[in-house]
């Protein structure tokens, strides 16, 4: 599967056989999480985390190889995700009555122009939305990936013992949240984690999202109230300029009980998403788990 030009993605409402257990890791270049779901949404270790930001990349190796052994999980599948930087998402639409090999050809030939113009190695995947009730258009959602990140992520999960068998993009993993628990299109997820954010809005008519410059760990540091103050108006902005009329809230910092509600004040908060036996901080990983066990 990653030797291939495409990078597995477990993407939108392709729900349909199930696993019996299901082990997730967050790796990026700031944190690790690891987290191990059964099929009744429960725990099958403490889930583990680890702020390395400062490390070298041969000490965080170290530091994952440590966990895996500790927890006993050499050996097993494990579903991980690229950052928002790592990736990008792009959406097209085509003609619902096109012929099959019309369509095709329409499709491949949108793909190599979008990659084409990426001056690195890609690997991609697509997804098309289910159709609407006009049945006009077929929509068509594209991700693409640097394949150097992807083979990064891959390897470093490999030299700890671990077998990769999905490689996600952290928007489509929000996206699949609201998807599996049923929250009504559409919606928009507010995650941030410790060191930046993202706002992702998901509707009938495609995926939109907006990279957020807020470090929670040095706001926490500094305490002071204009980092706060510059997050809520770039918030704010954005809802405006895409014309969001409320928001969803996950990820560590709504365990900051001052910050959620100086957030809940300011900002047209729906909802918070706390997860079910996990700490929020595992809102990734849990979600990861969970679309693999429900693959």
């Amino acid at each position: 599967m990653l030797a291939l030009p495409k990078v597995k993605l477990p993407f939108l409402d392709r729900f349909t056989k199930k696993t019996k257990t299901a082990i997730a890791v967050q790796a990026n270049d700031k944190v690790l999480r690891v987290l191990g779901m059964d099929s009744e949404r429960r725990p099958l270790f403490e889930p583990v985390e680890e702020i390395w930001e400062h490390r070298h990349p041969e000490d965080r190796e170290k530091v994952l190889k440590n966990v895996v052994e500790t927890l006993g999980i050499k050996g097993e599948e494990v579903i991980t995700c690229i950052g928002v930087d790592e990736g990008l998402l792009k959406f097209q639409r085509f003609p619902a009555n096109m012929p099959k090999k019309d369509l095709n050809d329409a499709l491949n030939f949108y793909i190599k122009s979008e990659t084409e113009q990426i001056k690195e190695e890609t690997v991609y995947d697509y997804y098309f939305f289910p159709k609407e009730e006009d049945g006009k258009y077929l929509k068509v959602v594209l991700t693409i990936a640097r394949k150097t990140a992807v083979d990064r992520l891959v390897n470093l999960l490999q030299s700890a013992g671990l077998k990769p068998v999905v490689v996600d993009y952290e928007v489509v993993t929000i996206v699949n949240y609201g998807l599996s628990h049923n929250l009504p299109p559409p919606f928009a997820i507010l995650y941030a984690d410790y060191f930046d954010g993202v706002l992702v809005y998901y509707s009938k008519a495609g995926i939109t999202y907006n990279k957020l410059d807020f470090n929670y760990k040095y706001y926490k540091s500094m305490e002071d109230p204009a980092i706060l103050d510059t997050f809520l108006i770039e918030v704010r902005n954005v809802l405006v300029l895409n014309e969001i009329s409320n928001i969803y809230v996950a990820g560590p910092i709504i365990s900051d009980e001052d910050l959620l509600e100086t957030m809940m004040t300011n900002l047209p908060v729906l909802g918070i998403l706390d997860l079910e036996n996990f700490p929020p901080a595992f809102f990734i990983p849990y979600t990861l788990a969970l679309s693999r066990l429900e693959e």
